[in-house]
């Protein structure tokens, strides 16, 4: 009676026992066979045990699945060329960001020649300012004359000769250092007035300052024709990129851009549709 409460708890455990010895190895041949390959990753199904036809020890069965992952295109496979008539879109950004109107060009558009007008325009602008500027400030420098001359609108020796105890060894220096500086100094302070000439020493200034106005308004407007050739390149880099897109939209297989062209209620009227073929 005994016997025969034990046969099936011994039955069981010699299945145990039977798992676990044969787990162990497999186990350790799946580690080590898997161990530093890259691009494969291997994983231990879980056992199944499956009792015996003839109801002995039960037969341990393992499985072991693989797993290749394959990242971008094989090795030695030369990539497909792009579309015939596709045009790259980086270069004609780089080529409107260096010459305004070059991408939309290379997009085949007719709208970089208005990018290239307004270029030439640009600079055409910021050298006619400067120009005007640098005459100006000569005309300023010719009104006022040079400072060691008695006869000019201002004079070392005449500011000097008007109060005593003044030095003009020091506005000296600064004229042959800085003139420009020197002549803020003269015009903004009112301790140097005396050195300007004629019966009204205010007036002779004020017509002094009125031609650098002049220059420095002519300079500003320089600076802003400067910022304005920036953003053209900008915008014409952005926009080439924009042209480059429409460009290569109906190469694309799925992809097709239908311009049509009308008139409609007595005016021309353009219509723009995108179509995408499933």
């Amino acid at each position: 009676m005994i016997a025969r409460r034990l046969a099936p708890a011994a039955l069981a455990l010699l299945a145990l026992l039977a798992l676990l010895a044969g787990l162990a190895p497999a186990t350790a041949r799946a580690g080590a066979g898997c161990a530093g390959c890259p691009g494969e990753a291997s994983a231990l199904a879980p056992p199944l045990v499956e009792p015996a036809s003839d109801g002995q020890t039960p037969v341990l069965i393992l499985a072991q699945r693989a797993i290749d992952r394959a990242w971008g295109p094989p090795e030695g496979v030369t990539p497909a060329p792009p579309p015939p008539g596709m045009i790259s879109e980086g270069r004609a950004l780089a080529l409107s960001a260096v010459l305004p109107g070059a991408g939309q060009l290379y997009s085949q558009q007719m709208s970089g020649v208005w990018f290239a007008l307004a270029e030439i325009a640009g600079w055409t602008t910021h050298w006619l300012f400067t120009r005007d500027a640098n005459r100006e400030r000569d005309h300023a420098y010719a009104f006022a004359g040079a400072p060691g001359d008695s006869g000019s609108a201002w004079s070392f020796e005449r500011w000097a000769n008007a109060a005593p105890g003044r030095d003009p060894s020091s506005l000296q220096a600064l004229y042959l250092g800085d003139r420009n500086a020197f002549y803020n100094l003269v015009v903004g302070d009112p301790s140097y007035l005396d050195g300007w000439k004629g019966a009204q020493p205010v007036a002779t200034r004020d017509d002094f300052q009125h031609l650098r106005d002049l220059s420095d308004g002519d300079l500003d407007r320089a600076g802003w024709s400067e910022k304005a050739l920036w953003m053209n390149h900008i915008v014409a880099a952005f926009d080439a990129l924009r042209a480059a897109r429409i460009h290569n939209l109906p190469i694309r297989r799925n992809l097709e851009l239908q311009i049509k062209s009308s008139w409609r209620r007595g005016m021309p009227t353009v219509t723009a549709a995108l179509e995408r073929s499933f």
